[in-house]
């Protein structure tokens, strides 16, 4: 496991503001909850920062498909309330900070401009791009030749089909912003439009952490292109004013499917959380997730949440009984309980290993261990018994 600084920053890319979220979502927030939750125990002062895309084309074509003349902000605001709200029901809130992009646009706007005074950046129909050096060396692994047989933001104006879309213009789709909202878009000699997708998480990482920072995380889905192009305009960028590099750990949390698919809201193929939790309890959604790999793919389905609940069950049953026979449940460790929570902890430091160490909290319930140190156990991995 990667060396982590004291004081811990981590950056998350979180859900687009356009559609109720789904468990895939969920998964995200579960695991990093847990993991924020083992940091803090390690003694570390974790910020965690989920930034929420509020600017997106996706989000102008639920205007445009309105019945009702309904706003931009309208939508995100609606979403955001909504998001908050699951969260809160899934008991991982407390954990999280959230920005959206659209609180950013200046920076973003003041960066491309500096770009292209310095040349570094040009501009082809309104659409700005960032000029990538061909010698960066992808974090993940993918090779120059991957590279170039995976082109995106294909344009007939690019000098290189490498470079990456820091602005977007107007042209590139039906705007759907009416009156004083409209001006948001409109700043010097950019054009109307928005900032590039890969460019706007850059610059809120850039105007939160300078880009100093521990750890970026979200769906595995997004290695390519969407952090592959983050650290390239990083680099690119760095390199440009001659800031050190920094290399954070790249956290990727697998994709979640449904019947074979990958659970997506552009996909109409989702469990909302909300709906979830109407049925069930936060512990059994956690239990299922935490109970696999983080960032393995993993299939939604009936048993695997039977099975989750059964442990959820155990773990409540085993806290109730030691109450009604303790009158209490929390009691101060002794050294040889100390032990067995450094052997949990050592589990987890396996590359988060959530699954043994569910493995391993029931192996200590069944053996009627101390019921205090079960739940510093259980409270680690975000689960929550009163």
């Amino acid at each position: 496991m990667n060396k982590i600084s004291k004081k811990l920053k981590i950056f998350i890319c979180g859900p687009t503001l356009y559609e109720k979220s789904h468990l895939g979502h969920a998964r995200i927030f579960i695991f990093f909850n847990f993991l924020i939750n083992y940091y803090k125990s390690l003694g570390q002062s974790p910020i965690t920062v989920v930034q929420l895309t509020d600017v997106d084309p996706k989000i102008f074509a639920k205007i445009k498909t309105a019945d009702d003349n309904i706003s931009l902000e309208s939508i995100t605001t609606r979403h955001l309330i909504h998001l908050i709200k699951d969260l809160q029901k899934l008991q991982v809130i407390n954990n999280f900070m959230f920005t959206r992009v659209s609180s950013f646009h200046v920076q973003m706007m003041n960066q491309i401009i500096k770009l292209l005074e310095l040349t570094k950046a040009y501009s082809y129909g309104g659409n700005i791009y960032l000029k990538i050096n061909s010698d960066i060396q992808s974090p993940f692994g993918l090779t120059l030749r991957q590279l170039d047989n995976m082109p995106i933001d294909i344009a007939p104006g690019k000098l290189d089909q490498k470079d990456i879309m820091l602005w977007n213009a107007e042209n590139f789709y039906e705007l759907s912003i009416k009156g004083d909202e409209r001006s948001e878009f409109y700043f010097r000699n950019l054009v109307s439009g928005i900032p590039g997708w890969h460019f706007q998480d850059y610059q809120i990482i850039k105007s939160l952490f300078d880009n100093h920072y521990d750890i970026h995380g979200g769906a595995s889905e997004l290695v390519y292109p969407h952090h592959e192009f983050i650290y390239r305009i990083s680099h690119q960028i760095q390199k440009t004013s001659h800031q050190s590099k920094r290399k954070p750990m790249w956290i990727h949390i697998g994709i979640l499917k449904i019947n074979s698919e990958k659970m997506s809201n552009s996909r109409g193929n989702t469990i909302t959380i909300s709906d979830f939790l109407n049925k069930y309890s936060p512990n059994s959604l956690k239990i299922l997730f935490l109970g696999e790999h983080y960032d393995k793919d993993f299939s939604f389905d009936e048993k695997k949440l039977s099975d989750a609940i059964v442990v959820d069950n155990e773990i409540s049953s085993y806290f109730a009984s030691e109450y009604v026979k303790n009158g209490k449940l929390v009691e101060k460790l002794n050294g040889f309980d100390e032990h067995k929570y450094s052997a949990f902890l050592k589990i987890l430091d396996n590359n988060y290993d959530t699954k043994s160490a569910i493995s391993y909290i029931r192996k200590c319930i069944r053996a009627s261990e101390n019921a205090s140190y079960v739940k510093e156990m259980t409270d680690l991995l975000g689960l929550q018994y009163h």
